[in-house]
């Protein structure tokens, strides 16, 4: 087949055009991904355990899934509001679900003598998820860094994850980049 010479300037216009549609940058796991007003480092993912999920509230609900922890980092680019990225995480079988754990509340108990004691509640140490406040998030000097984690969860019987994503705000569209 010839490619005559008006034809050129148009697949190359195509070529740039698909290549701009798929804009996301792909990383492997300790790679920098940059997007507005942040940098994005996914440091590992690691496969927890079922007794990761027993210090929670009802943990039977949990029972044959298993969690990952994806530990990553977060660094302003800008001085001023940005958005906490938003992570998803991908294996095979499709998402994982992301598990969203909370400070657990202390227990009151009260004895034979009516004192009221406060039961400390079990922590979730396995991942820990930074608790920064967004206004002391947005007000932090460009070159601030915080490290956190997130709990995802395979269904039953599914696979791990395959890879991490940052999504744009929207959710819509192309993820900025991917871990693998």
């Amino acid at each position: 087949m010839k490619i005559r010479p008006k034809h050129t300037a148009l697949i190359a216009l195509a070529a740039v055009v698909l290549t701009a549609c798929s804009s996301e940058q792909e990383l492997s796991y300790g790679g920098k991904a940059t997007g507005d007003d942040l940098e994005v480092t996914v440091l590992r993912v690691e496969q927890g355990s079922a007794g990761d999920l027993s210090v929670l509230q009802n943990p039977d609900r949990y029972a044959g899934r298993t969690p990952y922890h994806v530990h990553y980092r977060v660094t302003k680019t800008a001085d001023g509001a940005a958005k906490w990225p938003d992570l998803d995480v991908v294996g095979d079988d499709g998402r994982l679900t992301y598990l969203s754990i909370g400070p657990g509340f202390p227990t009151p108990t009260v004895d034979a003598d009516g004192d009221v004691t406060m039961e400390t509640a079990p922590e979730f140490t396995a991942c820990t998820a930074d608790d920064t406040d967004q206004k002391v998030f947005d007000s932090a000097p460009k070159g601030q860094s915080y490290t956190s984690c997130g709990v995802y969860l395979t269904d039953e019987g599914e696979k791990g994850p395959s890879r991490v994503e940052w999504l744009p705000e929207s959710r819509k569209g192309h993820p900025i980049a991917v871990w693998k």
